[in-house]
């Protein structure tokens, strides 16, 4: 029997038509599928290795400037030493010459939720000369602790230091004049506020 040659043409369409459509249109829109899954996951592969990278680049960097690290740390510690804080105040105060006359913790926050910020306050009250004042407040601004005075006000009080009096050479006589010589510096009372963070 012979088949006629346009029957089997349409015939071996047909059957490769319905083999595209079963099998092969199935497993390209697979591929097609995978290849769009493979992309996302390369996407995010390499948005992860960037992330990765640049934490890597910044742990770097952190380790080169430790020394800077440390003293942002304690600028700005994490759990306030209230006691060093107040040792500090005390050192600094004797070191350049004041007394003093009390010292107390006027303010505790709680943290703060937007910036995640303690405020501490602490008041102080001083007794000195205006100059040892000066020096303590450069000394508190030099520190690497973050320190903000937020209010000083003062009284004179009527303290006075004198010296001796002291002999004063005189013209070439029987006797050597001694004249009292007085060196007073004002002593005054200062209430300090100063604040500072921690986090």
């Amino acid at each position: 029997m012979k088949i006629d040659r346009p029957i089997s043409i349409a015939l071996i369409l047909f059957i490769t038509l319905i083999l595209i459509i079963f099998f092969v249109l199935p497993k390209y829109r697979d591929f097609r599928s995978s290849q769009a899954d493979l992309g996302k996951i390369e996407a995010e592969f390499n948005g992860k290795y960037a992330y990765y990278s640049g934490i890597s680049k910044a742990f770097r960097d952190l380790q080169e400037h430790q020394e800077s690290v440390d003293k942002i740390d304690s600028a700005l510690p994490k759990n306030p030493p209230i006691a060093d804080i107040v040792y500090f105040f005390q050192e600094k105060s004797r070191e350049k010459g004041l007394i003093i006359k009390s010292l107390f913790l006027a303010k505790f926050s709680a943290l703060d939720s937007e910036n995640g910020v303690r405020e501490i306050a602490f008041s102080l009250n001083l007794a000195g000369t205006y100059s040892s004042l000066k020096s303590f407040l450069y000394s508190i601004e030099d520190s690497a602790r973050l320190f903000e005075v937020s209010s000083i006000s003062f009284s004179s009080s009527i303290l006075q230091e004198s010296s001796e009096s002291q002999a004063v050479p005189g013209p070439p006589v029987n006797k050597i004049k001694k004249q009292p010589q007085f060196q007073a510096e004002q002593i005054y009372s200062f209430q300090l506020e100063i604040k500072t963070h921690s986090y």
